[in-house]
């Protein structure tokens, strides 16, 4: 499992995300019988080492034999043309719109890859990818997300964060954060509303009233990277103390998108030294 959490504010954009993948141990009857858990998996990518456009992923963790990270690296080399095999998908910088990312996101991990790979058998996980981060003539952020939820129907990419929205978003295991900040979570309130004789309009108002804006929109940059983290800890913290298996931890990692810096890594877990691999890119 996961915790994404996307914050939007007049300066830009932060995306963090824990780094726990779990595995569905089972056995000979393929019954679900353990779990295991890993906490170093990468839920946050860059995906233009020149654009200022990142993703990031929540539920399931690969597709195939392939991390959904290296599906993303894969995407990343189409999108800066150098995949020859696919010299049509190369961005152009002056002109590219978000939403055609997107949509590049949906060709490339539902069509080419989830799509044949269980038009049969059981339906796997759900796969989410949020694509975040400025077109090109735009002066403020948006965001995209995508739910890739079986092989009925294509996935559509969604317009959450238009560039004039601003807020915070919370995927995967948000109850934690709904709780702390809206008074609910959004689980508890679908629950109500499908009551009986439940007056839906007055427990929308009441949930309304009770909700907090933790992410002003003049929020300083340095200031909705802090509470991104915070609210990646707390989830984490929340998993920690219940029952059950920790489906959410390991290091936070954390990139901020911002119109005149573009993509910068604020918080990020590497598998090799840096100051031993000094030319590497460090993807």
């Amino acid at each position: 499992m996961t915790v994404g959490v996307a914050v939007k504010v007049f300066d830009g954009i932060v995306l963090a995300a824990d780094s726990a993948t779990t595995l569905n141990l089972q056995d000979g009857s393929g019954n679900v019988v353990d779990h295991q858990v890993y906490n170093n998996a990468h839920k946050v990518f860059h995906l233009h080492r020149d654009l200022p456009i990142a993703g990031m992923t929540f539920g399931l963790g690969q597709i195939g034999n392939a991390s959904i990270s290296t599906l993303a690296k894969d995407l990343r080399q189409r999108l800066m043309g150098r995949d020859k095999s696919k010299g049509d998908w190369s961005v152009d910088s002056d002109t590219y719109k978000l939403e055609s990312v997107a949509a590049r996101v949906v060709e490339h991990m539902y069509e080419e890859l989830y799509a044949p790979l269980h038009a049969s058998g059981p339906t796997p996980p759900v796969l989410g990818f949020v694509v975040a981060g400025y077109s090109s003539e735009s002066d403020q952020a948006e965001v995209w997300q995508i739910t890739i939820e079986g092989t009925a129907t294509p996935p559509v990419p969604v317009l959450i964060g238009s560039t004039t929205a601003y807020g915070w978003w919370a995927f995967a295991q948000p109850q934690p954060v709904g709780r702390l900040f809206n008074g609910i979570d959004d689980d508890l309130l679908t629950d109500i509303l499908a009551m009986p004789g439940v007056d839906k309009a007055d427990v929308i108002a009441k949930a309304k009233a009770r909700q907090g804006n933790p992410a002003l929109p003049p929020m300083p940059l340095a200031d909705a990277i802090d509470l991104a983290h915070f609210m990646v800890d707390t989830t984490v913290g929340y998993r920690r103390f219940m029952p059950g298996t920790d489906t959410v931890g390991g290091p936070v990692d954390v990139a901020s998108i911002s119109r005149h810096e573009g993509f910068r890594w604020i918080n990020r877990k590497y598998y090799y030294p840096t100051d031993l691999n000094p030319k590497d890119p460090h993807p």
